[in-house]
């Protein structure tokens, strides 16, 4: 699992590549910091899984809390791209109501 965090035009773009698997999602918590610390400037984060492979449980919990984080502040995170077994699972849990 990679990520990459840019800003463009005052929107934050975070992509998100490999397998989000059980034992990457803490290392993908920590990755997140940087956004986590900046949450009270009400961000704007549009996040890239189009090289997203696999997403376990415990990696949407990870989106789930940074996607509460930085709502609670005015911000938003949006999934703007995603694999069709990636969506599957947002769809399945009723993430995409969320994310989408």
């Amino acid at each position: 699992m990679n990520t990459k965090i840019s800003e463009k035009d005052g929107r934050i773009l975070l992509s998100v590549s490999g397998e989000l698997d059980t034992l990457a999602a803490d290392a993908f918590k920590d990755s997140l910091k940087p956004l986590f610390d900046r949450s009270s400037e009400g961000l704007a984060v549009d996040v890239d899984l189009s090289d997203l492979n696999y997403i376990a449980s415990k990696g949407l919990r990870v989106f789930l809390m940074f996607q509460q984080e930085i709502t609670s502040h005015g911000g938003s995170v949006k999934v703007v791209n995603a694999t069709d077994t990636v969506r599957e699972v947002f769809d399945l849990t009723g993430f995409s109501k969320i994310f989408f």
